[in-house]
């Protein structure tokens, strides 16, 4: 008999968590709920406010008549507003970005020419094109000639 009232006082002595300790839990998953969503959104809104990022996609080809095609990653929109190939005195005549002369890039993969008038390349050699964007910035990227 000891024994069963025993069990029925621990059993009474077990209780839940009380309303403090469960309100104070939850406060503070909500706090940090929110501040992962906080943190979440000025992440999206530097990547769109800040200086794009360029990086070259695989790799360009350049053509016996000075041509190069390549593509080039933007993570927002910015233009290309010349390009030299590197180690020699060319400068870029024409440049286009998905088929439009002087285009701009947008937050995607974007099809660049550039044509280098009055260049030979030697098939099989690789050249460095250097990109001067309208933010200030510079992007080199490498062409194997054919």
């Amino acid at each position: 008999m000891s024994t069963i009232k025993s069990l029925a006082k621990n059993r009474k002595n077990r209780r839940g968590l009380s309303g403090a300790v469960t309100a104070l839990i939850l406060v503070i998953a909500a706090v940090i709920i929110s501040l992962v969503v906080v943190g979440f959104a000025f992440g999206l809104f530097g990547a769109f406010g800040g200086t794009p990022t360029v990086t070259q996609v695989g790799s360009g080809t350049m053509y016996s008549n000075g041509t190069v095609t390549l593509q080039l990653r933007s993570t927002g929109s910015v233009q290309i507003v010349s390009a030299q190939l590197v180690g020699t005195t060319y400068s870029a005549n024409v440049i286009t970005v998905n088929g439009q002369a002087g285009g701009t890039m947008s937050a995607t993969i974007n099809n660049v020419t550039v044509q280098f008038n009055g260049f030979t390349p030697q098939a099989g050699s690789t050249y460095t094109v250097s990109f001067a964007l309208s933010d200030g910035t510079t992007v080199e990227a490498s062409v194997v000639a054919q």
